[in-house]
């Protein structure tokens, strides 16, 4: 079965371009790094979800341990936190979940 911590530290370039294809001027919700995780890395996000059936909230498992990935690792992902905001979830309820942001970057400092 796949550590889910394992295998974000084993994917950080794929999860970094995941994060810069988000406009740097908008705000994503971890649920919309989720959706786009999930895209990205089907077969292996179902292996993540497989592992904690059992528990009953896989889901929510999985998703608060990307999140709390995400939180831990702003820095190398050039990301901040900006609020934290109610947004539908998988199972079409409302939760409140962290909004993020992109750092700008140095190069578009410079332009005019």
């Amino acid at each position: 079965m796949i550590d889910v911590n394992e295998y974000l530290n084993n994917h950080q370039n794929e999860i970094k371009n995941i994060i810069s294809s988000f406009d740097e001027k908008c705000t994503f919700s971890s649920h919309d790094f989720i959706e786009k995780f999930s895209q990205n890395h089907e077969s292996d996000y179902i292996d993540m979800l497989i592992k904690y059936k059992k528990s009953g909230f896989a889901f929510r498992t999985v998703h608060s341990i990307i999140a709390l990935y995400l939180s831990n690792n702003m820095d190398f992902f050039h990301i901040e936190k900006t609020s934290k905001i109610k947004s539908e979830n998988v199972h079409g309820n409302l939760s409140i979940i962290q909004w993020w942001k992109r750092k700008a970057t140095h190069n578009n400092v410079h332009k005019k």
